[in-house]
This record gives structure tokens, sequence and C-alpha cells, in this order.
């Protein structure tokens, strides 16, 4: 029997390209499982798509704070202690990790275990956990890798679900009730929502509203209670293909996730990066190699962001870029990763 545990947490963007795998991976292992945190957008996600659930401890790094970091050192090796008699009960054949603070003390339990490990980075540079698990990984899976020259890293792009792919605008048209006659704005903060963003559009929404439909997913715990014409406010939306398919427009943050969303859909954009005080700066480089428009959060305000709609609403869609054959393409990294595990899956001698 083959089994496989997939690991990340942390936000959508280090789940959904594991759920974008599942059809391909079903082929190959019997059982799939996923190692998260409780109560997370993970759990909740991994229970939609019929995952088996496994709670691993996790202890975030907050950039910017000591105090915050100092119970790292005692927390953490609690939890790869943790995930290490997990993986032994289970006994997996291999591990696939997109990263994510959440993901680091199963990464370390499957390395310490012997069990192959394959990193998958959405972005053009590794994260905190993910440059952590690639020094012993046997893959390490990127869309870009000019700046490693090792044979184990593979440069592939980031893998969407199939949803995706085929939105239905008019399930959206009739469950708002959108006006006709205007054209749509999707304004999304990442699953986690952005407050920065989300103020400034309720400083403009008088002048948004009175020229376009503005769907706003404000993310969880930050809905808006505005009551105005042609707003129409969510705290996130599980059937994201819809809203996609109905957009003229999206405002976005720069994951690498909701990038390549867009681009495969061939999607005007408008994307506002983290700043740097609140991640490594992986957004801005995304946002920069995209060819979309780019706001910085500290120029952000109500003018500018109507100015840049305007310029934009109305530009010609870009070509959609993506390969349908991804998913099978890390799919197939992830077998020849199994495959160069030394010891039988069934021997837990060494565990």
């Amino acid at each position: 029997m083959q089994k496989i545990v997939l690991t990340g947490g942390g936000s959508c963007g280090h789940i959904l390209p594991s759920i974008a795998l599942l059809p391909e991976l079903k082929k190959h292992f019997d059982k799939i499982y996923y190692f998260g945190e409780n109560d997370s957008l993970e759990q909740s996600i991994a229970k939609e798509n019929n995952l088996e659930f496994f709670h691993t401890k996790a202890i975030k790094l907050t950039r910017g704070s000591i105090l915050k970091n100092l119970a790292i050192p005692f927390v953490l090796p609690k939890a790869i202690y943790d995930a290490r008699l997990l993986l032994k009960k289970l006994s997996p054949d291999v591990v696939f990790s997109k990263g994510g603070y959440v993901s680091l003390p199963t990464t370390i339990a499957a390395q310490l275990l012997g069990i192959p490990v394959v990193v998958h980075e959405s972005d053009n540079t590794l994260g905190v956990a993910n440059k952590l698990a690639s020094y012993t990984a046997k893959r390490v899976i990127m869309p870009n890798t000019h700046a490693n020259k090792s044979e184990k890293y593979v440069q592939i792009a980031n893998p969407l679900r199939a949803k995706i792919l085929n939105g239905n605008a008019r399930k959206v048209m009739i469950e708002h009730q959108l006006r006709i006659n205007f054209q749509n704005i999707l304004i999304i903060g990442g699953s986690l929502g952005a407050s920065s963003i989300n103020d400034v559009i309720m400083n403009g929404i008088s002048e948004l509203t009175a020229k376009y439909n503005i769907i706003h997913l404000t993310g969880k715990g930050k809905i808006s209670h505005i009551k105005t014409e042609g707003y129409y406010p969510l705290e996130y939306a599980s059937n994201i293909e819809d809203y996609y398919a109905v957009a003229d427009l999206v405002i976005s943050r720069a994951g690498a996730g909701a990038i390549a969303e867009l681009k495969a859909l061939g999607k005007r954009a408008i994307l506002i990066p983290l700043p740097d005080s609140c991640s490594r700066g992986d957004q801005k480089i995304n946002a920069t190699d995209s060819g979309y428009l780019v706001m910085d959060q500290n120029d952000l305000d109500a003018t500018s962001l109507l100015h840049n709609i305007a310029c934009v609403i109305d530009s010609e869609c870009p070509e959609s870029n993506y390969d349908y054959a991804t998913p099978k393409k890390i799919v197939d990294v992830i077998i020849t990763a199994k495959n160069m595990r030394v010891n039988s899956p069934n021997n837990t001698a060494k565990y």
C-alpha cells in the first residue's frame, strides 16, 4: 500500500496547490494524509476534499519581534517529536511539503526517519520553512530555479485546481443580484484578508460603486457591514472560480498562487504586494515579474486606486499561459523521490 503525507499551512497558498495534485496523486497512492494545525484554513480545506487530517503543533516566526520568537526553541522540538510519532504510526512512503511554518516539524521529523521529502515552493525564492527543509530534501520544485544549480532543484510552474479554470459567472450574477451594465471588480486580500486594502476600499466606496460593481473578499473576521448599492462584501469564497469568471478586473495581493491563477485565466489585474515589513519580499518579486500593474501599499489611497482602475479595466486581457500537464509533472517528481528511499517502506527498524 502506497502512502503519502501532504503538509503546509498558514494560508490557502500553502494547501491549495496540494489540492490541485489530488487527481494525479490518487493514481499512485492508496492513502493520502494531511498534516496541519487544528481550526485552520488547511484543516477545513482538507476536510472539504475528504483528506484524512492530522493535527501537528507549530509555531510561527514573527518578523521583527524578538520577544514573540523566544518560544520557538521550546515549542519546536516538541512539535517535531509529535510529528515523528505520527509519521511512525502512518509509515508514509514520501512527504510533500508546501512550506509555511506549519510544515517545518513534519519535514524535520520525516528527514530524521529517513522518509523522502519533496519541497514545493510557489515563489521565486524559498520561504524559511522550505529553505530549512531543502537542505536534505530529495527534490525541490520551484517555478524558477535559475539561482539553484543542484540537480535536486526542478523547475515546474505552480499547479492549479481544475475547477479554477471552469468558473461560472452566472452563478455569482444571480446569487448577489449584481447590477447589469456595470463592470465587475473583484478585490482579494488573500485568504487571511488585508486590512490596509480593506480600509482604502471603504474610504472610496462611494466613488467605486458609482462606476463599478465591487465584489470584496475581506478575509475571515474582517467582513464589512457597509450597505451601499453595488457593494458585495463576503469573508471568503470557496467557489473563487465563479468570482474570477465574473470579474472584469481583479485587485489582489501578489501571492504566487493568486498570480498563477490570474495569468492562467487571462485576467486583467492590479497587484498590491505585501510590504517588506510583513514578508521576506517575495510578493514584491512576484509582482515585478508578473507584467501586471503594481501599486505600493505605502502609496495606496482611494484616488490613486480609482485612477489605476480606469487605466487597466478596459485594457487588453493577457493571454493564458497555463500548462495543463503541470500536476502530472509534479507528481512524477514525487514518485521519483519516493523511489530514492533506501530502506523498504515496511521496514520500521530505522523508525
